[in-house]
């Protein structure tokens, strides 16, 4: 059970890891389209409320309830875990629901044309983390 735990965990980990090398959407932005790739986003999006992007911050949390969902895990604390995997799936996915984001410090927005391969696996990395959780719940319910 231990070996299999860490190896969900892994799993999803890395998924999150390989996220990072594709670009996670694109925006149309002064007549321009500009991609957005993964890790710019991650490592901006912490400091995106400097700008004035509040919401865009919001959507970036989920990654902090995403490794919580990963540390509950690994301390075999399951339904913690697939709680916080819940919190961070809605918040990631709201931004499904987005038609616009922050495209400069000044307030501008631009219209987001479509989202690309590196999104869709940061919601997997969240997704698989948090029904492994349930499963590791379940089989551990049945070990018991």
């Amino acid at each position: 059970m231990r070996q299999l735990k860490n190896k969900l965990i892994i799993i999803s980990f890395l998924i999150f890891i390989l996220s990072l090398f594709f670009d996670a959407f694109k925006i149309e932005d002064i007549g321009k389209i500009t991609n957005f790739e993964s890790y710019t986003v991650v490592l901006i999006g912490i400091i995106s409320f400097l700008g004035g992007g509040i919401f865009e911050f919001f959507v970036w949390t989920a990654n902090c309830w995403f490794f919580l969902s990963i540390l509950f895990t690994f301390r075999k604390k399951y339904s913690t875990s697939f709680i916080f995997g819940i919190i961070a799936l809605g918040i990631s996915g709201s931004f499904m629901l987005w038609h616009e984001v922050l495209a400069s410090e000044n307030g501008r927005t631009a219209k987001i044309q479509s989202l690309e391969v590196g999104y869709f696996l940061w919601l997997a990395s969240i997704l698989f983390i948090t029904f492994s959780s349930v499963y590791l719940k379940i089989t551990e319910k049945k070990n018991a």
